[in-house]
């Protein structure tokens, strides 16, 4: 995409840069191997990325889709 405007690019993408963008954390939930990130910033919830193992069970297990919040008491971190 081209954005051809008489704008500053500094003003246009300003929000871009404020927001907060976390790096995922490869946790244990479950006896599965899942990829989380924090929901807000120094939220000790987190929020289910996407998930790392193998086993067609744990693809369908409502609790480990992504999207779906996860308690950090119910983690361990690997």
């Amino acid at each position: 995409m081209i954005l051809y405007s008489i704008i500053p690019p500094e003003i246009v993408f300003k929000d871009l840069e404020e927001e907060y963008y976390p790096t995922p954390l490869k946790v244990k939930y479950k006896g599965e191997i899942i990829e989380v990130i924090p929901i807000k910033k120094g939220s000790s919830d987190y929020r289910v990325e996407r998930i790392l193992g193998t086993s067609p069970k744990s693809f369908l297990n409502p609790s480990l889709q992504p999207g779906m919040d996860v308690s950090i008491k119910a983690i361990e971190f690997i």
